[in-house]
């Protein structure tokens, strides 16, 4: 069991070299020793890194509003001034049927209401 870790573990740290040389005069231009250890772990790193800046670019610039479900403090409170509104124009609307029903009542002949504005919800 202890053999199959040591040769992972030896395998990811054989050292690699990576060059770089320009076609036309085989000049080298750059040259890396590279192990796969490094690779993967620069690698993860650039998409840590890639990932922390979309981040921080959603949640600090108004990005955010684009994404599905985040809404801008401005519109959370002009929807609430909007409900308190609606409903405040509800309960004007049942109280103003109450008191036309209990004028048509009147008119044709019954008794009205005591008060037509307590009976309303």
């Amino acid at each position: 069991m202890d053999q199959p870790k040591k040769k992972l573990i030896h395998k990811l740290r054989y050292k690699y070299k990576l060059v770089l040389i320009n076609d036309e005069s085989f000049e080298e231009k750059l040259s890396f020793k590279l192990t796969p250890m490094n690779v993967f772990i620069g690698f993860s790193s650039a998409v840590v890194l890639f990932a922390t800046l979309i981040i921080t670019l959603i949640f600090y610039t108004s990005l955010r509003e684009y994404v599905p479900g985040y809404t801008d403090s401005k519109t959370k409170r002009n929807l609430q001034e909007l409900l308190y509104k609606t409903d405040s124009m509800e309960q004007a609307l049942v109280a103003k049927e109450l008191y036309y029903k209990n004028i048509i009542n009147i008119i044709n002949g019954g008794e009205g209401l005591n008060d037509s504005l307590s009976k309303a919800p």
